[in-house]
């Protein structure tokens, strides 16, 4: 199965969305001189009199408050088609594992000596992949451990994929989610949690949902397992992350927009991923895949837009207190 053809686009913001952004441009008519200046193209294009950027046709239309406080990179509102859906490792071999391994600590190690924000979550994920290896082994933690070693394959690569191409100045193919994750971090514009946040929810509530249907994933025991193997290893890895890259993310548990622990949110966000997938499989035809798959799209932006301001850097020089501490630490 393949999600691989051109995604169809929605022109207008939903009526809900649209009685908000109503709201917010009578507030900014409202604004003297030079501010009134700055949002002029914001609000016409609310009223229609500019064309929505192509990443708004899909997400619908970005308050203008909102915008101004989003990292400063054109590249996040470009156009967007999804690229075809890895298939690597279909046997399920356990050997996967380790390429996915090797790819990922060279990643890492090109990262973090640069205290690039990237590296955060290229971290986290590269613990939590270890992490499986040694659940994987284990006669009994999965029913199907070679669905699941395909499962983590495809997973990998759908991030990869996305980093490689935004990396490349090649856009085009990185969905929205991604766009604000690594525009973030490439400005240094959140808070280690942050990254982290953005990261995990990008994989979880974008690219999850595409790898449990590409490899049709119909065993919810062996999605629930995953849990567990991820509650086992995210202290030990948050632990590091601090210690290594942002020391306030010892302190940093709740996660923004809710009143819970990161652990629990990632749980809610797996089975968000598991019923988007299962949207996807009784889709009846190309059309109706379609728009399950915009709606994943839309909501995930939605989620990652909602972390970006709960983690955002109220001064931009708070970065430098960071990174510094990075600087002297990153190999601890």
């Amino acid at each position: 199965m393949s999600t691989g053809s051109p995604r169809r686009r929605m022109g207008l913001a939903t009526a809900a969305t649209a009685a908000v952004l109503a709201v917010g441009l009578v507030a900014g008519l409202s604004l003297p001189g030079r501010a009134a200046a700055r949002n002029a193209p914001a609000q016409a294009a609310l009223l229609g009199l500019l064309p929505l950027s192509p990443l708004e046709e899909l997400v619908g239309a970005i308050d203008p408050v909102v915008r101004a406080q989003l990292p400063l990179d054109s590249r996040i509102y470009g156009a967007y088609s999804t690229r075809p859906t890895p298939s690597r490792c279909s046997s399920g071999s356990f050997r996967c594992i380790d390429t996915t391994i090797g790819d990922m600590t060279g990643r890492f190690d090109r990262l973090a000596p640069t205290c690039g924000h990237d590296a955060v979550f290229s971290l986290l994920y590269l613990r939590v992949t270890e992490r499986y290896k040694q659940v994987a082994a284990t006669p009994g933690f999965f029913l199907d451990p070679r669905q699941v070693n395909y499962e983590d394959a495809v997973f990998s690569d759908l991030y990869t994929g996305a980093f490689d191409d935004w990396h490349a100045n090649d856009p085009g193919t990185v969905p929205p989610i991604w766009r604000l994750a690594f525009a973030t971090a490439d400005t240094r514009q959140a808070s280690g949690s942050g990254d982290a946040f953005l990261g995990m929810a990008a994989h979880i509530l974008r690219d999850l949902p595409f790898t449990l249907y590409h490899i049709g994933m119909v065993d919810h025991r062996d999605h629930l397992a995953v849990n567990e193997m991820l509650r086992s290893v995210y202290e030990s890895a948050t632990k590091e992350l601090a210690r290594r890259f942002d020391a306030t993310m010892s302190t940093s548990y709740i996660v923004p927009g809710t009143q819970q622990t990161f652990m629990e949110v990632v749980v809610q966000w797996r089975e968000q991923g598991w019923r988007n997938a299962q949207d996807l499989m009784a889709a009846p035809d190309d059309a109706a895949r379609a728009q399950v798959a915009d709606r994943i799209e839309r909501d995930a932006w939605n989620t990652g837009v909602t972390l970006y301001l709960g983690t955002r850097y109220a001064l931009q020089q708070e970065t430098v207190v960071r990174d510094s501490y990075c600087a002297t630490h990153w190999n601890s």
